[in-house]
């Protein structure tokens, strides 16, 4: 049996393109290194910026990385791929095509004999009430259904003004106030899980009581964190240090 990695807020597409290529290319060998001893990989949620697909298109600026997680599926790593709030717009192309489990909401299931709750975390925080109601809006079947009429050459670069503007929104939000979420966690705890692993807030941090673990993931445009699985352990990790 091999890791369990959990990655969140990666968002590819946000830096200027000159930029945006080192990343990648640094991302991808992440990856690939990675790749040597998963069985399963978790993307819990903004893995791009944004992400808007239509029947005939998607992002053509994000083949490189769907090259590689097509290369990992090819060697039998499971992915399962956690909707966030920059990339809710998730249509059945990875599902189709790459073989990649979708989610719009949270991941609940076991590994190894532990029960976890896997959710990106937006919404969580309490100030995030008019959010709330925005995701119930954008995520409505009708909006992406008429969304779809737009031409892909105005489509997706609006879907891009709308991903800076949730930048913005969590921009405002105390990132080092994790009350909100350590009480979600223990609410999950009382359900009977193990571990809940949460992204969005792009801080890294761990809370543990009972025996019971919260992780948030962090990022991957300041800390170049993750968390890995061995099946015994859940721990975060830096990249940038580890790898």
């Amino acid at each position: 049996m091999g890791l369990t990695y959990f990655i969140s807020d990666v968002h590819l597409g946000e830096q200027p393109e000159h930029l945006e290529k080192v990343r990648v290319k640094q991302f991808v060998g992440f990856l690939r290194e990675i790749e040597k001893s998963a069985s399963s990989i978790f993307f819990v949620g903004d893995l791009f910026d944004f992400w808007l697909e239509y029947k005939y298109v998607i992002p053509k600026k994000h083949f490189v990385i769907i090259h590689q997680l097509a290369r990992m599926r090819e060697k039998n790593i499971k992915i399962t791929y956690l909707a966030g709030n920059h990339d809710f717009w998730l249509g059945s192309f990875f599902d189709r095509e790459l073989g990649i489990q979708t989610l719009n909401d949270e991941w609940t299931g076991e590994i190894e004999g532990k029960r976890f709750f896997l959710y990106h975390g937006d919404g969580v925080a309490k100030e995030d009430s008019g959010y709330r109601l925005l995701k119930k809006i954008l995520r409505n079947p009708v909006t992406n259904k008429l969304y779809q009429w737009i031409h892909p050459d105005l489509g997706i670069p609006l879907a891009r003004f709308v991903s800076g503007s949730s930048r913005q929104h969590t921009n405002r939000i105390d990132l080092n106030d994790h009350s909100d979420y350590i009480d979600f966690a223990r609410q999950r705890f009382e359900e009977g899980y193990d571990y809940v692993i949460m992204g969005h807030q792009h801080n890294p941090y761990e809370h543990e009581e009972n025996g019971k673990k919260y992780i948030n993931l962090g990022d991957w445009l300041h800390y170049f964190s993750y968390a890995v699985f061995d099946g015994k352990n859940l721990e975060i990790r830096y990249a940038n240090r580890d790898a």
